[in-house]
């Protein structure tokens, strides 16, 4: 009912196009070691496409060899995988299924970069070295699943470092051009947006560290609110936030909130809960409906509203907004959700009171229902917070991504998750950008920031590397 059909990466032109020059700052080094970037699953590529080609440009140090210097790899397996690398100074093997072949390009120097293209127009595959064509073969596109996993400097199992730098690496779902190939080769100060990338990896341009990783969004997604988020298991995995006082007897208050669930089970998005009076809860159940809960259950007795079963689809990005008024004259005053900026009729129970009581007082939990049950499962995103009745249009305009809610007034904690959490000790940090209340995380592991987010996908994460991975040495 809510959905958004929205293709991710679809090529919006942003900034100087039709090849203007632009800036390009960084690349990233990589140690051979364990340095590697993660795209995840990109989905335009996965599904039987016909054509596929790359570009990325690269310098390598050492001495290459089969067992290492992995330039980019994807998939689950060896009957549907993909990989690119360089296993001697003069010889790119190009893999796509089950099959490699060989592509002698002249000698290669370390420490100078170079530009490598593929090309792959159904068998048809061509490897391009700084334009010009270097080799031809045929090979054959996997039907599903060869752009699962992507990565950047590793194979898809965890082996094969790249050692030495990388930048602008750029992905398509079609055949380049002869004039293409020549744009993207030419120079990396080149504005591929017009060329209708599938998705667009600058590097150290665009990015940002925080520790312990680069953030490095998909280009076209660069200027968005948010581009991460943080995958919950539905084990064991929240975000404590601890008590928000501040609003605790509160006659009203507003949260936002986005998240994206497969519905398996009643699960919690977010919950607060104080043992002796009860809980405040905004929770989703495996049949679409959702519950919002703004008042003390005394664990006897419930108060809430109930939306209409079906209002949801699985794994599809939503925002919820729950604004509670004590001062409305009906329960439907009172208490109002809205959904992808809709207000949704609810079935209340009981009678929605004036104020929320003590819950307010003892603590948030983000992705846990309460006390230990009914975990989400799914990714949540940019929850925030207001001590005051906020109209839906200061959170929802309809684009089907967050908007910034940093000037709406009445703001009294932000959460934006992935964007700005950090990770120390196996535990996140996920800052309040407005108040004082950080949270931490419970049971969460550094694979739990996602580089998806509302209308914004595969945006890539760097594992094991620092912020002096980060260099000025560029093509």
């Amino acid at each position: 009912m809510y959905g958004y059909g929205y293709r991710y990466n679809s090529g919006l032109v942003v900034g100087a196009g039709g090849g203007a020059p632009f800036t390009n700052t960084y690349s990233l080094d990589f140690d051979g070691v364990d340095d590697y970037v993660s795209l995840g699953t990109i989905s335009a590529l996965n599904g039987g496409i016909s054509a596929f080609s790359s570009s990325v440009w690269f310098k390598y140090n050492g001495t290459p060899s089969t067992s290492k210097y992995m330039l980019l790899s994807g998939g689950t397996g060896v009957t549907d995988r993909f990989y690119i690398q360089l296993i001697a100074t003069d010889t790119i093997r190009y893999a796509m299924g089950g099959g490699f072949d060989d592509v002698n390009v002249g000698t290669l120097i370390s420490g100078t970069w170079y530009n490598l293209i593929t090309v792959q127009n159904g068998l048809d595959v061509d490897i391009y070295l700084n334009g010009v064509l270097k080799g031809s073969f045929t090979d054959q596109i996997p039907t599903s699943n060869f752009a699962t996993n992507v990565k950047i400097a590793n194979y898809i199992s965890g082996s094969y470092w790249w050692d030495g730098l990388i930048d602008e690496v750029s992905l398509y779902d079609k055949v380049l051009s002869p004039s293409e190939i020549a744009t993207v080769s030419t120079s990396p100060t080149v504005d591929l947006t017009s060329l209708s990338l599938v998705a667009w990896y600058r590097m150290g341009d665009n990015g940002a560290y925080k520790s312990p990783q680069f953030l490095l969004p998909n280009n076209e997604n660069k200027d968005k609110v948010s581009n991460y988020s943080f995958e919950f298991d539905a084990v064991d995995d929240f975000v404590d936030v601890g008590s928000l006082s501040n609003l605790q007897n509160a006659t009203e208050f507003s949260v936002s909130s986005w998240f994206k669930t497969p519905l398996a089970a009643v699960q919690g998005v977010w919950v607060w809960w104080d043992d002796a009076d009860g809980w405040l809860e905004l929770n989703c159940s495996a049949d679409g409906s959702m519950i919002a809960n703004v008042t003390r259950f005394n664990h006897t007795s419930a108060t809430y509203g109930i939306a209409a079963a079906g209002t949801l689809t699985a794994d599809t990005w939503y925002n919820a907004t729950v604004v509670f008024d004590g001062s409305g004259a009906t329960n439907a005053d009172r208490l109002k959700l809205y959904v992808n900026g809709n207000l949704i009729t609810l079935t209340f129970i009981g009678t929605i009171p004036t104020q929320t009581g003590t819950m307010l007082s003892s603590g948030l939990h983000i992705g846990e229902r309460f006390n230990g049950q009914n975990y989400f499962n799914g990714n949540i995103d940019e929850v925030s917070i207001f001590d005051s009745a906020i109209s839906i249009g200061d959170v929802w305009d309809g684009s089907g991504e967050p908007i910034d809610v940093s000037a709406v007034s009445g703001l009294a904690n932000y959460y934006k998750m992935g964007e700005e959490a950090t990770f120390s000790g196996g535990v996140w940090t996920v800052p309040d950008a407005v108040g004082s209340n950080d949270g931490t995380s419970n049971a969460m592991t550094i694979e739990d920031r996602v580089g998806d987010a509302p209308n914004s996908s595969n945006n890539a994460l760097s594992y094991n590397m620092d912020l002096v991975d980060r260099v000025t040495d560029v093509p």
